[in-house]
């Protein structure tokens, strides 16, 4: 559910990406107010400059006057969360960088994150719920799934598919039309040149198998 007349931001999850996502939000200047919710309440009571406000399970308190997107960087859970806002008809934003670049022939889903000095490029198609984090980019006619997880610097050539859950290190590089298959972990400046098993993790230059998950 989408609805742009709501100047009241709620973010769920108020570690250090839920400071990046209030940051990206406020410097959009959509928002009159930012706050979050986190099980750390009332524990802590503010992250940076905006207030904590109560734990993860009393979204249902602010429905009728907040709009939502979900900041944890756990994948599974950021899939939980949201599962469970649209669920009770949420209004669910992504949040977009005003100095990201994105091709007007590309598309974003629902409760995405595109964080600053990223590219996606024309057919670009990035599911719900993803993190598409500082400086990387997502090339022509690349499919990402959902609830995935794009690192900073990642680097993707055209015509890639990724599958839901997957998160892609800081500094890793996919080569033109592979297929990156669910819930797959690529570590910190891998190089992949083959498609990859599921559930599994891949570190390296060139990137190999080393567990499953």
């Amino acid at each position: 559910m989408t609805d742009t007349t709501k100047s009241k931001l709620i973010i769920i999850g108020a570690g250090g990406h839920g400071r990046v996502v209030a940051d990206c939000a406020f410097t959009t200047g959509k928002y009159q107010e930012i706050a979050f919710l986190d099980d750390c309440y009332p524990q802590r009571k503010e992250n940076a400059i905006w207030p904590i406000i109560g734990k993860v399970s009393e979204f249902g308190q602010y429905l009728n006057e907040a709009v939502f997107v979900v900041a944890f960087g756990n994948n599974k859970l950021r899939q939980t969360i949201q599962s469970q806002l649209k669920s009770a008809n949420a209004t669910i934003v992504s949040v977009i960088h005003p100095h990201s670049v994105i091709s007007t022939r590309a598309t974003i889903g629902l409760g995405s994150v595109v964080c600053a000095n990223t590219t996606i490029n024309i057919g670009a198609n990035v599911g719900e719920g993803c993190i598409i984090n500082t400086g990387s980019t997502i090339e022509h006619d690349c499919v990402i799934g959902e609830f995935v997880h794009i690192s900073p610097n990642a680097a993707l050539a055209g015509g890639i598919t990724i599958g839901d859950l997957s998160w892609l290190g800081i500094n890793s590089t996919i080569i033109e039309c592979l297929t990156i298959a669910p819930n797959t972990q690529i570590g910190a400046g891998a190089v992949v040149i083959n498609n990859t098993e599921k559930n599994s993790l891949y570190v390296g230059n060139p990137a190999k198998y080393i567990r499953t998950l």
